[in-house]
């Protein structure tokens, strides 16, 4: 994986992938006028960032001595982990308070952020160029699809999970099928679809 430099910061193609994703997950809601979501996705961005970086206190000793480590250190997977489990755990608070009601709505972001996390991160690190390009191609499909049967809610899930399907299917191309993007694609995936599956339920 390649790294790259902003001064004295250091980071991997990743970072900077998981950053275009959510920026241009952000900027998709708010061409799409949704303001409310857009600010939710925004929460959810920081409360991941923030998580990963403050897990080091507990995964390494190091930092409780030196709290400043934490500016240049991060807990590594664990506190990726972490951080996912705290948005997760926002988004079900979230939903329960109805600060973003339609289900569907996440599945279109949810589909923008990995198409554009691919391409970001394929672009940066000089791989597979062929799958990322394919991967744009196919994201914009599945998400032009979506939006044309978003009022059927069994229609919905079953497109989100075929996507998610699809880039098991590329990862497994590459070789990396039991990777960190993919489970966090399908630990996502069952998010959202559960989600959508509850509020189909109570509309019936």
């Amino acid at each position: 994986m390649k790294w790259y430099s902003i001064g004295s910061l250091s980071f991997p193609a990743s970072w900077a992938a998981v950053a275009s994703a959510f920026i241009g997950a952000y900027l998709y809601l708010r061409l799409t006028r949704k303001k409310q979501a857009a600010d939710f996705y925004s929460n959810t961005f920081f409360i991941i960032i923030l998580t990963w970086k403050l897990s080091v206190i507990l995964f390494q000793e190091a930092a409780i001595k030196n709290p400043f480590s934490v500016v240049y250190f991060n807990g590594g997977i664990k506190g990726y982990w972490l951080g996912i489990a705290a948005a997760f755990i926002y988004f079900f608070l979230s939903e329960k308070k109805h600060q973003v009601q339609e289900n569907g709505l996440h599945m279109k972001v949810w589909i923008v952020i990995i198409t554009i996390y691919e391409l970001v991160f394929y672009f940066l690190s000089g791989e597979h160029i062929l799958f990322a390009a394919f991967q744009l191609i196919v994201g914009i499909a599945f998400l032009i699809l979506l939006r044309k049967n978003i009022r059927n809610p069994i229609w919905s899930i079953q497109i989100l999970v075929f996507f998610t399907c699809f880039q098991g299917i590329i990862y497994s191309m590459a070789g990396n099928l039991l990777s960190v993007p993919i489970a966090t694609y399908t630990s996502g995936t069952l998010l959202i679809t559960w989600t959508a599956w509850k509020g189909s339920r109570k509309n019936q």
